[in-house]
């Protein structure tokens, strides 16, 4: 099969939005990636149809109080070209203090403590390169305790529930309303040897989640919003609540919406203009 790569270059705070057109578009996979989106669109009948309707939905970026596409590329690949092409930007990184991330076709020799997450993350979203995730890792890296029951919301390559699973997680419950996500986590959960401790599910939310100690969310402002009554729910007492991928500017709401909860050392993250925040349920 063919692909249509497009590469999406917009500032940070209309990431998410793009990324969401791109799935309305019929996209197989979206990438965030610092200058824009990544993603790609398979060559099929309505191939046109479906790329002026996400050119369409770009241009009104603007009228949502969003920055508008800075730049955008189209280019033709197949299928094994566009599943090799991203891989060069893709290296070993150290993630706060101990989680290295580790593409599977790169070698690495650990260093004493390192936690290695061996990815091979196909077109679901988290490579660790993000500073998204890298600031969910960082929260993970300090709360994580051996035994916690742990649910990943939107777990894209399954990169954060394999973290919590190696950071010492008795059980890490993983969704994704994403089909090729829940393909591309299920790789990396066996690729790392935890299977017995991450179940990943094809699923919207958090409803049939169990009682938890730590639940994470790298997702969307808008979506954690409307979620945080049902992840509130999720959460034994004392259990933390860690939720990204919030634009710098939509962080006040956010903010907000966590204080009206019965919530307790309440934590706050930010780079390159996103941001993450931690609160412990009273």
């Amino acid at each position: 099969m063919k692909w249509l790569e497009l590469h999406i270059v917009t500032p940070p705070e209309s990431h998410e939005a793009v990324a969401e057109i791109c799935r309305q578009a019929g996209a197989q996979g979206v990438s965030l990636n610092t200058d824009g989106v990544i993603t790609a669109l398979p060559v099929t009948e309505g191939l046109d149809e479906r790329v002026q309707f996400l050119k369409a939905q770009l241009s009104h970026l603007p009228e949502w109080d969003l920055p508008p596409v800075q730049h955008l590329t189209e280019r033709l690949r197949d299928e094994k070209e566009w599943s090799e092409a991203w891989k060069q930007f893709f290296h070993p990184l150290r993630v706060g203090e101990r989680v290295v991330i580790k593409p599977s076709w790169e070698d690495y020799t650990p260093q004493e403590g390192d936690v290695v997450i061996e990815l091979d993350p196909g077109m679901a979203f988290g490579t660790g390169q993000h500073e998204t995730t890298q600031l969910c890792i960082e929260f993970l890296e300090k709360l994580v305790r051996p035994g916690m029951v742990v649910a990943d919301i939107g777990t894209g390559s399954g990169i954060l529930a394999i973290t919590a699973a190696k950071l010492g997680a008795v059980s890490v419950w993983a969704v994704d309303n994403d089909p090729v996500a829940v393909l591309a986590a299920t790789g990396n959960v066996a690729r790392n040897g935890v299977e017995r401790v991450v179940s990943v599910q094809l699923a919207d939310g958090c409803e049939d989640a169990p009682p938890c100690d730590l639940l994470v969310a790298n997702i969307t402002a808008e979506v954690i919003e409307h979620l945080l009554p049902d992840f509130g729910r999720c959460l034994r007492r004392g259990g933390w609540l860690v939720v990204s991928g919030i634009v710098q500017e939509r962080s006040q709401r956010i903010r907000m919406a966590l204080q009206r909860m019965p919530c307790q050392d309440f934590q706050h993250r930010e780079r390159g203009g996103w941001c993450a925040f931690a609160a412990k349920r009273g």
